[in-house]
């Protein structure tokens, strides 16, 4: 017993001291007295010059505090690249920490306030910071040799900033950042225990102001490296340079937790708000410090994406379809990893289109797109520009279109492979079904192999090849395609009405060139094609053969009988392709009275034609009016030209040319024959004056 007395004596007698000596300090020791020592010594250490207008107040116990008013940090003094104004100022500041639980390592902090503090981060046009020399470290990044590697139980009292303003000046990219009227508060501070967190202030982006508001409730367990947020719920009203009204824009998560030991991250019921379009997902996250993947869901509800056009500022594409981009809706898992991004199981809906499958980028750096997708239907015309106003004048009818470039800069540094499928498809007027297209692009050499789709009651393979990694792209394509019906197909593709009937068309060609136009006047190759039961829509040309016979024979013109068009069984043909030019030799027309076999040109550049046909009459049809008369061009080889554009030749049987021909060879007959008779008695005189 004696000794525990004697113990408290010395315990009581230390505790007195030092209540005696913190007595003396607080009576005789007047912290203004060091000011001119302090502002010397920072600027010894850091170049700057620290100015303190106000005076400074320390009290001891039972808190250990600091007060102090208007302050400054001044710019290094060996640089004026960054200005006059501070570095970093306050108008007051205050600071404590209790006294006494300090001696059992536990370190209760008080009120910390802070008002009006306002830091400038500068960076100059040659890209130096002027927080550089604040910023060294050491170079292998170990902790001082002093750090306590144990627990330390802290706890804070609050945390109250008021009217605080950081500007981010970056001078060489001409660009200014300032979180301005920024306040923050939060009470009861301490490890494990949660607290209220809440923080607002304006984002100003290059004159752009946006407000900010944030709430959550915190619990930070820094011992074991653990934190969590709780009801966070953000507001901002974003407003761009341009716009005249501000955006909203929500984040709300029920919870968000953060293990640094374990390197693990839950986010749940996440909800993002951006004026009319509404996000939602969880995500959890594994490695985030040593190899970060997060995984989760995603969706988007459905919207109006030209409300949120509008929203935005930003013009809504102007469509052939009023209707198109008018509801859009998505939902997806998703991975992200920090070198790569991966949907998985995704469901995209624009309008009437659903798009599901895969698609991500495989590699950030080697920007490696990769995709598997299946889309029910897409009507790609609805979604172009509207058509141009119609030519008014001849002149402007007959001009060439403008050449579109070949997007070479972005195929070169296209890295693309996946497949895709569409039940049912329009693409410039054209129809298709059962699409399936394969895509693989590296390097400038872009394959689209393989391309197959049904259409017009037949079906197309091919494969396309376009490679622009040199200095030139050349554009090579090889497709079949197999009884088609071609009325409505060459309708829906070229807007031409003249031929019906099915059939097949092989093509196998290739160009080079920077644009369309380029490419059409080098394009080079072969095909060949065949339609069967088919008819040449808008002449019929056994009644120009009539007419022709008509006008030579100074006859009444006869009556058309039946449409204007020309029935065939069979045409088919092949040709050679030069520069644009395709020149067939062998077109072969099989009709029920004619058979027909040409030659000629087509201008695929300039979309004309110029051929020279031999049409053989077989037979003289019963209906017509004039048949017994017109006897005489049976097994007659009638010559025909065909000339103009493509859609409105003109085609002229030279039924006169014939004529002469056929007089020519009746008068040479004649010849013959007079010639045969003056021959015979000729040799029937001779004879007699031999006999004489």
């Amino acid at each position: 017993m004696k000794g525990l007395k004697i113990a408290a004596y010395i315990v009581g007698g230390i505790v007195g001291l030092f209540v005696i000596a913190i007595a003396l300090i607080a009576l005789f020791f007047d912290p203004n007295d060091y000011k001119a020592d302090i502002a010397r010594t920072v600027e010894e250490k850091t170049h700057r010059k620290l100015t303190l207008q106000g005076d400074l107040k320390l009290s001891f116990f039972p808190w250990l505090a600091v007060q102090m008013g208007p302050a400054q940090l001044s710019e290094r003094n060996d640089t004026e690249s960054f200005g006059s104004q501070p570095f970093v100022s306050l108008q007051s500041a205050r600071l404590s920490v209790k006294l006494l639980p300090l001696f059992s390592g536990r370190v209760e902090i008080g009120n910390v306030e802070l008002t009006a503090p306002n830091i400038r981060l500068i960076t100059d046009a040659q890209g130096r910071h002027n927080w550089d020399d604040l910023a060294a470290t050491k170079a292998d990044g170990a902790p001082p040799e002093n750090a306590s590697s144990g627990n330390v139980s802290a706890t804070i009292a609050s945390i109250r900033i008021v009217n605080g303003e950081v500007v981010l000046d970056d001078r060489a990219n001409k660009s200014r950042t300032a979180l301005q009227a920024f306040s923050l508060s939060a009470s009861g501070i301490g490890s494990g225990k949660p607290f209220e967190l809440k923080t607002s202030f304006t984002l100003d982006q290059d004159g752009a102001q946006s407000q900010i508001d944030l709430a959550a409730t915190v619990n930070a367990d820094w011992n074991n490296k653990k934190y969590a947020l709780s009801q966070f719920h953000t507001e901002v009203q974003w407003r761009s340079a341009s716009a005249k009204e501000a955006m909203p824009i929500e984040l709300i998560a029920d919870s968000m937790s953060v293990d640094l030991t374990q390197q693990t991250l839950q986010l749940s019921n996440l909800q993002l708000h951006v004026g009319a379009a509404k996000v939602t997902g969880n995500i959890n996250g594994t490695d985030i410090v040593d190899a970060p993947k997060f995984s989760g869901h995603v969706a988007l509800a459905k919207l109006n994406p030209r409300d949120v056009f509008k929203q935005l500022h930003i013009d809504a594409p102007t469509t052939r379809d009023p209707s198109a981009f008018t509801s859009a809706s998505f939902e997806s898992d998703v991975i992200v990893t920090s070198t790569s991004i991966a949907l998985q199981k995704m469901s995209l809906r624009l309008d009437d289109t659903t798009a599901q499958g895969e698609l991500g980028i495989m590699d950030f750096a080697a920007k490696a797109i990769r995709f598997n997708l299946d889309v029910d239907t897409l009507n790609f015309d609805r979604y172009l520009p509207p058509p141009t106003e119609a030519p008014t004048s001849k002149t402007d009818a007959t001009a060439p279109s403008a050449p579109t470039p070949i997007p070479v800069d972005m195929l070169r540094t296209l890295n693309a492979r996946g497949e895709l499928r569409v039940g049912q498809a329009q693409f410039s007027g054209l129809k298709l079904s059962k699409l399936k297209v394969g895509l693989a692009a590296r390097d400038g050499d872009v394959q689209i192999a393989p391309a197959q789709a049904s259409l017009y009651g037949g079906s197309y393979s091919g494969d396309i090849a376009l490679n622009v990694a040199g200095k030139i792209p050349r554009l090579a394509l090889n497709s079949k395609i197999a009884n088609v019906d071609f009325a409505p197909l060459l309708k829906d593709m070229l807007d031409m009405k003249q031929i019906a009937g099915r059939g097949n068309f092989n093509a196998k060609l290739s160009a080079v060139g920077g644009d369309t136009h380029a490419l059409m006047q080098s394009l080079g190759g072969t095909l060949d094609f065949n339609i069967a039961n088919g008819a040449y829509e808008g002449m019929d040309l056994w009644y120009e053969i009539r007419r022709a016979r008509a006008v030579i024979k100074q006859q009444p013109i006869p009556e058309r009988v039946g449409a204007e068009r020309t029935a065939f069984t069979a045409i088919k043909g092949s040709g050679v392709v030069r520069d644009g030019v395709m020149s067939n030799q062998d077109l072969d027309v099989s009709m029920q009275y004619l058979k027909v076999d040409g030659k000629g040109t087509v201008d695929l550049v300039n979309s004309t034609m110029d051929y020279k046909f031999n049409a053989r009459v077989l037979r003289i049809p019963k209906e017509t009016a004039e048949g017994t008369e017109m006897q005489e061009l049976v097994d007659a080889e009638i010559p025909i030209t065909a000339k103009g554009p493509l859609t409105s030749p003109k085609v002229r049987p030279d039924l006169e040319g014939y004529l002469k021909a056929r007089a020519k060879e009746e008068i040479k007959k004649e010849t013959d024959k007079l010639k045969g008779k003056v021959q015979e008695k000729l040799q029937d005189k001779l004879q007699d004056l031999l006999r004489g």
